[in-house]
């Protein structure tokens, strides 16, 4: 079961890298995009009117691929200090609780996937893709997260250590 546990980590570890690398691709190209279109309004007095649909769009992917990058890497928001002072057994009893609340969160927007994609239909304004292609992201990321958090329960029932604490918290 290690072994399986272990590819499982290092695949995880590969998209998070690679959704790392695509919210940066999506944060620049918004960027170029923009002063594109500052630099044309500038020039001809005229508005690009295709880019805010594109950033519109590619804001959404990138908050969709960053989402699932800050709970790999353990960057999002914690309180720690009470559980720090409970000692050890809070600490295991709370990222049990955080992993299956995370479990069955993924678990209903998944549930709940076939039915958003279908509604969404038609193209986007001015972006010549099927409005589903928005959620996209959010499904394969949840996907994703609903695999990390249940490898990360099984890991705290092994006794592993948190990745934050594994780390450094900030509450030490």
């Amino acid at each position: 079961m290690g072994g399986v546990l272990a590819r499982t980590e290092q695949a995880l570890g590969t998209v998070e890298r690679l959704f790392h690398v695509l919210a940066n691709a999506c944060l620049a190209a918004m960027l170029v995009l923009n002063i594109v279109n500052i630099v044309w309004r500038g020039v001809t007095d005229v508005s690009l009117k295709f880019v805010w649909p594109w950033t519109l769009l590619l804001f959404i992917w990138m908050t969709f691929f960053g989402f699932f990058v800050i709970y790999r890497r353990s960057k999002d928001i914690t309180v720690e200090y009470f559980v720090d002072l409970a000692g050890p057994w809070a600490r295991r009893a709370t990222r049990l609780l955080s992993d299956a609340v995370c479990i069955a969160i993924m678990a209903l927007l998944l549930a709940e996937a076939p039915r958003t994609l279908s509604n969404q239909v038609g193209d986007m304004e001015l972006i010549p893709l099927q409005r589903y292609w928005m959620s996209v992201p959010l499904f394969l990321a949840s996907a994703l997260l609903l695999v990390h958090f249940i490898l990360d329960a099984i890991k705290a029932l092994n006794g592993e250590s948190e990745p934050r604490a594994a780390h450094g918290s900030e509450a030490e």
